[in-house]
């Protein structure tokens, strides 16, 4: 068993320690955890400027180290990778993979949660917006889905359909370009996760939906999971359920990471 995406205290609105996730995970009989706080806005100027999103710049080092210590210390119990959440802004994507480029990580994995650094904390009520704006979201979004599916410092698609997820209209426009990003992952050998919900309760189901999850198995797409926890109790949750659905679509394999390079375990229990 395995969990490549997980959060703790640092980021501002998870909960507990890296150590208490360790320790919550070998409980579940999971071997391998990945410990992916949220990225700090490298760009910003203030070393600290949203607490509630995700961790001061000046923490990061410490974020790591800790994850090193405890690598170590947990070794004969868990393999504990390190890795990274990382926002995918296009005009910081390279700042972004040179800080990840001096630390020892196993994985990055590429979100989207926010469409431009100016809208971060004014997330668009997509229900509510005027067809304008909803269009000007999304460009920005498929924009930024493009640059992360190209990029080669990310190594995962995190949440892929989150964003916006539920709204008809959204989901609409988006269909048309599932397809050729699941293509250019294929080429590039970037990974499809698939997360069991995190924080956000609310889904209806994973993210992303099984729809684009059969047609990533269609185009030769590999897939990694993450419970995306941001308590201890939620580490691993549905693993079972992810890798039964995952073979019956016709999944041989899923990947994990090790020093940024993939690593395929067979999918069948």
């Amino acid at each position: 068993m395995f969990d490549l995406h997980t959060h703790h205290e640092r980021c501002g609105h998870a909960t507990r320690t890296i150590e208490q996730y360790i320790e919550s995970a070998i409980s579940k009989g999971i071997q391998v955890l990945g410990i992916t706080d949220h990225s700090p806005y490298f760009f910003a100027d203030e070393d600290h400027p949203f607490p509630g999103l995700a961790m001061a710049k000046s923490e990061f080092a410490r974020y790591v180290e800790e994850a090193i210590q405890l690598k170590e210390k947990y070794r004969d119990r868990l393999e504990l990778l390190i890795g990274v959440e990382s926002d995918i802004f296009k005009e910081h994507m390279v700042l972004y993979n040179q800080v990840y480029s001096g630390f020892p990580l196993d994985y990055v994995i590429g979100s989207i949660h926010f469409t431009s650094p100016s809208l971060i904390l004014q997330g668009l009520d997509w229900s509510q917006a005027s067809e304008e704006e909803r269009m000007a979201e999304f460009r920005r979004f498929i924009e930024l889905m493009q640059h992360a599916v190209q990029s080669d410092g990310v190594n995962i698609i995190g949440h892929m359909d989150r964003v916006h997820r539920g709204n008809p209209s959204f989901e609409d426009l988006y269909a048309p370009y599932i397809a050729p990003l699941l293509k250019t992952m294929a080429e590039r050998g970037a990974v499809l996760e698939v997360n069991t919900g995190g924080f956000r309760k609310s889904a209806k189901d994973w993210y992303p939906s099984i729809n684009i999850i059969e047609q990533a198995c269609h185009y030769g797409v590999d897939v990694t999971f993450g419970s995306d926890a941001h308590d201890p109790l939620r580490v691993g949750d549905e693993w079972e359920e992810v890798r039964q659905t995952l073979e019956h679509i016709g999944y041989k394999r899923w990947v994990i990471f090790r020093q940024r390079r993939p690593y395929y375990l067979d999918i069948h229990s």
